[in-house]
């Protein structure tokens, strides 16, 4: 694999950093690295590494939405007996955890490394292979 252009390395960045418009677009804030992905896909030369890094933060994000919904509705249906209350700082803090790990790797990948989701990337690359 050849290394990755600043321009690679910008829409990579691009894709995983989008989390943070979370607190304007709410989940449709998955649709960047989701056209991110899909822009380097059709173009007649992709670029793999942009493209691969699209990939994992759309997986990424999404299944941290989706977490974080569970554990919300876990949380609220809870709250009906005082138990779900402890919950709501749990789940804040696993947000915060969230976007911290996406940062980090919008840093990685700004500086052209190969940067992988520890539970993300060869889970759902089964499905997208």
């Amino acid at each position: 694999m050849t290394n990755p252009t600043k321009n690679d390395c910008q829409l990579a960045t691009l894709a995983h950093i989008s989390i943070l418009t979370v607190l304007f677009m709410g989940p449709l804030s998955v649709l960047i690295p989701l056209i991110i992905w899909f822009s380097e896909k059709k173009k007649n030369q992709p670029s793999h590494y942009s493209e691969w890094q699209a990939k994992q933060a759309f997986f990424y994000q999404t299944t941290v939405y989706l977490g974080i919904a569970l554990l919300s509705a876990i949380s609220a249906l809870l709250s009906l007996i005082l138990i779900g209350f402890m919950l709501i700082p749990i789940v804040a803090l696993l947000g915060l955890a969230a976007i911290g790990y996406a940062i980090y790797a919008g840093t990685e990948t700004w500086k052209g490394r190969p940067f992988r989701y520890w539970f993300v990337s060869d889970f759902f690359n089964v499905f997208v292979e």
